[in-house]
């Protein structure tokens, strides 16, 4: 229709007519875009909130079973297995397991199929790249100690516990002690990427760009870490 009448305009050369239905025609695909950009920014907010919300699910989760069921669980054990040292006792060397799978869904690379690098800024892209590198990487440390503790642990553990001391019962053999180190270790570990999972929690909730990485921020957290608990648990020598 548009077309025909500006056809028609150009042959009686009514040249403000032509002005008219020419801006009209414009007019109308600048809109036609314009619509469709407002649609598609609408779109990318509504999956990067999707995203956020899963991810803040993800990393609140993280701290709980960090907090409240590893570094708590493994406290604990050491405590008791300390107290026991301490009144004359030989008890097993004290190990750690987790429930059900030994390493963390790896929820990154789900999120990463889903190409979320448009949807945050640099260093949030950065931050949460590293965490979950971090994560992963602690994850085989765990499963480099609970391997050892699986056949060299449990096997002997409802045998003779003297079994894990030296000959005259003062001292864990060392690869024993070294098992209780490594798992100290890991709790420090966990600590830290729980310091740093509260760093990213507090960026995803904020919305703003920031100025600082997490990593940098709280990477001597993991190196004091241990020093603020409430018991000492010194290797056995």
């Amino acid at each position: 229709m548009i077309l025909r009448r500006l056809t028609t305009a150009l042959r009686k050369q009514d040249w403000f007519t032509v002005l008219i239905e020419t801006l009209i025609v414009v007019l109308g695909v600048f809109l036609g875009i314009q619509l469709g950009n407002w649609n598609e920014a609408r779109a990318a907010e509504q999956r990067r909130d999707e995203i956020i919300e899963a991810l803040a699910t993800d990393l609140a989760d993280s701290i709980y079973v960090m907090e409240e069921k590893q570094v708590f669980e493994i406290n604990r054990g050491l405590a008791a297995w300390e107290a026991a040292v301490e009144s004359g006792e030989h008890p097993p060397p004290y190990y750690f397991r987790i429930e059900g799978a030994d390493t963390a869904p790896d929820t990154w690379g789900v999120l990463q199929q889903m190409e979320i690098a448009g949807l945050f800024d640099p260093v949030t892209i950065f931050d949460l790249s590293y965490y979950h590198s971090e994560l992963e990487g602690v994850g085989q440390k765990y499963l480099r100690y609970v391997t050892f503790v699986e056949t060299e642990i449990l096997p002997f553990e409802s045998g003779d516990p003297l079994y894990f001391y030296t000959e005259d019962g003062s001292a864990l053999k060392p690869r024993y002690a070294a098992s209780m180190d490594r798992l100290r270790e890991f709790r420090g570990e966990v600590l830290g990427l729980a310091s740093w999972v509260k760093c990213l929690q507090d960026r995803l909730e904020a919305g703003v760009r920031p100025e600082k990485s997490c990593v940098r921020e709280d990477s001597t957290i993991r190196g004091n870490s241990l020093l603020a608990l409430p018991f000492s648990d010194e290797t056995t020598e």
